[in-house]
């Protein structure tokens, strides 16, 4: 019979697996997940046409489509939402909107859903505005930075619009890229 300090080893190995096995079950926590987007049709909502605008105005620019995330469609919406509440209160940016919190969105972006490079547009349309896709990217190719980000190197967006009482229109789109690690196990699950 092996002596108890002999069987050591085998008691590592057993508590490592065991610690492994455990590990896996466990439910990862939410910054881990990328969120897919759920865009694959035709979107003919307010925000889903301000993305089609946007990719129109790209791919007259040979650049490539914007991909739809929806991690970054809910930030878009939660600072929509900002500054139609906080509508005529802003002095640094204009009247109806702002960026405030940029930092914190971009911050989000890159730990929760491994996002880099990260820009927004942010815009609002005249009350009653008949065509308010057009008249926001009309608003930001009028914009030397707004159309600056429109033209990047991105692969993902996010975008958020809400409609205030009056017909005005605000609406924020995010853009980010995927970070390299994230692009590299993407390509690496792709190659198979």
């Amino acid at each position: 019979m092996p002596a108890p300090h002999e069987n050591l080893p085998y008691l590592k190995i057993i508590v490592v697996a065991c610690i492994g096995i455990f590990a896996s079950c466990a439910v990862a926590p939410e910054t881990s997940r990328l969120p897919v987007s759920s865009y694959l049709r035709d979107d003919s909502s307010l925000t889903g046409r301000i993305l089609a605008e946007v990719n129109s105005y790209r791919n007259g620019r040979g650049c490539g489509q914007l991909q739809r995330h929806a991690g970054l469609d809910r930030l878009a919406q939660q600072h929509s939402e900002y500054i139609r509440q906080k509508r005529g209160t802003f002095s640094l940016y204009g009247v109806n909107v702002s960026h405030f919190g940029f930092e914190g969105r971009a911050l989000v972006a890159r730990e929760r859903y491994q996002m880099m490079n990260f820009s927004e547009n942010v815009a609002s349309t005249a009350p009653l505005e008949p065509n308010p896709a057009v008249a926001l990217v009309k608003l930001w190719t009028g914009s030397k930075f707004h159309d600056y980000n429109m033209r990047s190197e991105w692969t993902h967006t996010g975008i958020g619009a809400v409609k205030d009482s009056d017909g005005t229109v605000f609406a924020t789109q995010l853009f980010a890229t995927v970070s390299n690690s994230q692009l590299g196990l993407r390509d690496r699950f792709t190659r198979f």
